[in-house]
């Protein structure tokens, strides 16, 4: 059985080859690992980016939608002041319409995600601040429409009259049918806020897309619907 022994290195130089040969290849090997990472980070925030920009649309239908009914819930408030003034002198409140707030949902999910799996770190700073903005209104037009549905549900007893009723509980009633006013302003106001913002983003609805949602409110809502001003000026208090 023969053994071969490595050659030793002669000298300086050829050391020195060697050790460099080792540190070119695993600076390549490092260089090919962080293209490769670099390439995936890149898909991430593409398809990352795609899901923000259809979670923004969906939003915006939902605030589209809102607006369109809102002339109909503001009918609904009308009768039922109304009927609440008129209770004050005669101790009983007509029957009046039912308050029917559709329950649309906004949502953030995606931002979310992407803010907890660091996807967001990957973003141009430019687009961490659009994206921020953005998501504001959604996450307050939620909060803000659970709260709008569990202020109309009190108001389901005056749907079928009530008599006989007391002063006090008369304006127990009107503070509600207050409240309820105040949130239906905030909705409103948000609503039109993020389809604003969203309008020079290219995130926002296409004509076809308001006409058709529009439309679909209209097969639910009646004849009441109309289509919104979204140039429409706020007052400072709003």
């Amino acid at each position: 059985m023969h053994f071969h022994l490595p050659k030793p290195l002669h000298g300086w130089r050829e050391f020195v080859g060697e050790v460099g040969i080792i540190v070119v290849g695993v600076l390549i090997a490092l260089g090919a690992e962080q293209l490769v990472e670099q390439w995936q980070w890149r898909n991430k925030v593409h398809d990352t980016t795609a899901q923000l920009n259809a979670e923004l649309n969906r939003d915006a239908r939902a605030a589209y939608a809102g607006l369109v009914v809102g002339p109909c819930l503001d009918q609904q408030l009308v009768a039922i002041d109304a009927a609440l003034a008129s209770a004050r002198q005669t101790g009983r409140v007509q029957a009046t319409p039912a308050f029917t707030p559709p329950l649309h949902v906004f949502t953030e999910d995606t931002w979310l995600n992407a803010r907890g799996l660091e996807v967001a770190d990957h973003l141009s700073p430019e687009a961490i601040r659009k994206y921020s903005r953005l998501f504001f209104f959604p996450r307050d037009l939620a909060g803000t429409v659970v709260e709008l549905h569990k202020e109309g549900a009190e108001l389901r007893p005056l749907a079928s009259g009530l008599a006989p009723v007391s002063t006090e509980e008369v304006g127990d009633y009107q503070r509600k049918v207050g409240r309820i006013h105040e949130l239906l302003d905030r909705v409103e106001l948000g609503d039109t806020l993020l389809l604003r913002e969203l309008r020079p983003e290219g995130i926002g609805l296409s004509r076809a897309e308001e006409s058709e949602a529009l439309h679909a409110v209209a097969k639910w809502a009646g004849k009441c619907v109309s289509a919104p001003d979204l140039n429409r000026q706020f007052a400072k208090g709003d």
